[in-house]
Parts: structure tokens; C-alpha cells; sequence
């Protein structure tokens, strides 16, 4: 039969024919899936290393926001305060009470380069952290007695966020405080969840690496059959600065486009996204 004989006869069609060849076509189409490429491992070693690199150590602790103690990361300007006499190499007793405060760019290393003592690694502590850095790199090898450090920031620091965006309830921009860690399943919590409507199963994570390009992966969050996939997604860390992105799939498009279509229910115990989800 050609297109124009096909034409011809589908116009004859009673409506109720009609409309139940355009829902075969459609669920048809939602039968190809989501069409999504999980990560290899890889892909996912890549994408993990990727990213803001100075989290708290433990990456099992669950997230508390209001933490008062924040961590240097690199780019940060220090201000240090110590004995003057330190920045001569001497193991003199101090006599001299003088002071001198300085200022330090952390390098892209995570590291500050101070007289005398060299190179040490500061992002990723707490400024506390790095004063007893600094006492421990002058003591006892460059110093008779354990000396007074003070460190403070120099500069105001932006908040760190990530952002959530696509089939959710509430995309947006989202703080995340210094000491915590974040999951994938808290992450669209903060969105207030996936769109009900639309129903979708997976989550593409954006991650900016350090040569300036993108990493990604996506992530299931949701298995009608397997209700461990929650637990998966609730291991699966999110950093600052990630994007958070509920895509639409094939099967998302066609469900709203029936839902939209139709809006309607058929018989007592059948919807149209019972289809869209077998």
C-alpha cells in the first residue's frame, strides 16, 4: 500500500480508530526507553576526579549546613602573622617580641611558599590547621621555642553552589556550606524532587576539570524494579560548582506529550503512563 492509499484510508477511520493508532504510535516510540549511556568505568574514574578537589576527608559524612569552619582552596590570599624572627634562619632564643604580617597567594598546588621553611600545602585545611602547619614547619628545627602563628583570610570568599536544573520542581542555584558533603539524592532534594509529570530516570552530572573542560556521567535515580537504586544514587558525591541536569529522554517526551494530548485514563485501572512504564 502507498503513502497516498495509507492517507486515504486512515481519513476514513472512524475517531476512535484513529486515536487508537495515534496512542499505539506514540507508546510505540516510548517502547525505544530513555536511550541513555551509563558511564564505563572509565568514564566514571575520570568524571570522579574531576572537580572541586578540597572536600572534607570524610566523604561518608552527611551534610550539615551552618559549619562555621571553612577550608582554603587554591587562588585564597592568607594573611600570616609571626615572630619577625623567623624569616632569618636562626634557632635563637626570641628576644625580640617584633611581628611582621605578610600576605600569601595559595598556588594552584594548594601551597604557600614562607621564609625559610619553603613550600608547605595549605588548601584543604581550616585556617587552625594551618597555623599548627606553619608552628610544626619552624619547630624545633628552626626555632628554640614553639612560636605564636596567626592566619587569617585576606579576601572576601563567594559562596560556594552547585546548581540543579531540568525535570524538577524547583531548579535553581543552591549554597553548599564548607564541611559537608552532598549527594546526588540530596542534591535534587533541594529541588524538591523529579517532575511527576514527566517521571524521569536519570541524571546527568556536568563537572568542570581543571584543563577547562567538561566531564560528565549520567546516573539512574529511579527503577521501577529496583528500589536499590536509591541507595546507589545516595553514594554518588556531588562537588561545588557541579550541574545537576534532569534531561529529557524519549520516553519523558512522549509521556508528556500523551499526558498533555490526552489527560485522560483508559478503563478503571489503565493510564498511559502504565505503558510508558512497562
Amino acid at each position: 500500500m502507498n503513502f497516498a492509499k495509507f492517507s486515504a484510508l486512515y481519513m476514513r477511520m472512524p475517531i476512535h480508530a484513529a486515536l487508537g493508532l495515534i496512542i499505539f504510535f506514540f507508546v510505540g516510540l516510548a517502547g525505544c526507553g530513555d536511550q541513555v549511556r551509563l558511564p564505563s568505568a572509565k568514564d566514571l574514574e575520570e568524571f570522579k576526579n574531576a572537580g572541586f578537589s578540597y572536600l572534607p576527608q570524610d566523604m561518608n559524612k552527611p551534610a550539615m549546613p551552618g559549619s562555621q569552619a571553612f577550608r582554603i582552596i587554591p587562588g585564597e590570599v592568607l594573611e600570616i602573622t609571626m615572630p619577625a624572627i623567623l624569616q632569618v634562619v636562626t634557632k635563637e632564643e626570641p628576644g625580640n617580641t617584633d611581628t611582621v604580617t605578610q600576605s600569601y597567594r595559595v598556588s594552584e598546588k594548594g601551597t604557600i611558599t614562607l621564609p625559610v621553611v619553603g613550600e608547605i600545602e595549605v588548601a584543604g585545611q581550616t585556617l587552625s590547621q594551618i597555623e599548627t602547619t606553619i608552628v610544626d614547619a619552624y619547630y624545633p628545627k628552626y626555632a628554640s621555642v614553639r612560636p605564636i602563628i596567626f592566619v587569617r583570610s585576606a579576601e572576601p570568599r563567594e559562596p560556594l553552589l552547585f546548581s540543579v536544573l531540568g525535570l524538577v520542581n524547583k531548579p535553581g542555584n543552591f549554597p553548599y556550606p564548607q564541611d559537608v558533603q552532598y549527594n546526588l539524592m540530596q542534591a535534587l532534594g533541594f529541588a524538591e524532587g523529579l517532575d511527576r509529570a514527566a517521571e524521569p530516570r536519570f541524571a546527568t552530572i556536568y563537572r568542570l576539570k581543571q584543563d577547562g573542560t567538561i566531564a560528565s556521567a549520567v546516573f539512574q535515580v529511579v527503577n521501577t524494579g529496583n528500589r536499590s537504586m536509591l541507595a546507589n544514587a545516595m553514594n554518588i558525591c556531588i562537588k561545588p560548582g557541579d550541574i545537576v541536569d534532569v534531561e529529557h529522554t524519549p520516553r519523558t517526551r512522549t509521556k508528556l506529550f500523551l499526558d498533555g494530548l490526552f489527560g485522560i485514563n483508559i478503563g478503571a485501572y489503565y493510564r498511559f503512563d502504565d505503558a510508558l512504564n512497562n
